[in-house]
């Protein structure tokens, strides 16, 4: 059964190069969701285990919600 888990942080590309410096990966570029709109941000990484995460800058229900910001 593969498991995926979400994180919150505001630093992100901190945190992926600490990921990636560790043996993980980065699964794809950091996706901004509304440029110039909303600095709401994300991205996937892997673990050395092969663990997969979600980081986002803001909370998943600012992210996704109608009229949140």
């Amino acid at each position: 059964m593969d498991k995926k888990v979400a994180e919150m942080h505001s630093e992100m590309e901190l945190v992926v190069d600490k990921i990636v410096a560790a043996g993980g990966k980065q699964r794809m570029p950091i996706r901004e969701y509304y440029p110039g709109e909303k600095p709401y941000r994300m991205v996937y990484v892997e673990d050395p285990f092969g663990v997969v995460f979600e980081i986002y800058s803001h909370s998943y229900e600012l992210t996704y919600s109608a009229g949140a910001y």
